[in-house]
């Protein structure tokens, strides 16, 4: 099972995290889409085939949870510009 971790930047507290194993319902309830799968075969296996996300930099890889499943990332152009200065 994966879990997914959605980073984005908000104008009041910085960057938001959300985390879910149920990234469709977060897709929807944030009005945005799925608009295909990575298909890049140069990346870790944990990320191919996971969905990309309108609007989102990813999937990037987010390390294993606690109890061992892998996270998946997304980050919005602000959180990526933000971590990646």
């Amino acid at each position: 099972m994966a879990l997914f971790e959605i980073v984005t930047m908000t104008d009041d507290s910085g960057m938001s995290r959300v985390v879910t194993d149920d990234l469709a319902a977060w897709v929807d309830d944030m009005g945005t889409e799925i608009t295909g799968t990575e298909t890049r075969t140069n990346l870790r296996t944990e990320l191919q085939g996971q969905p990309k996300i309108a609007g989102f930099l990813g999937p990037f890889w987010g390390g294993l949870s606690q109890t061992g499943d892998a996270i998946i990332r997304y980050e919005d152009e602000g959180t990526y510009s933000a971590l990646s200065q």
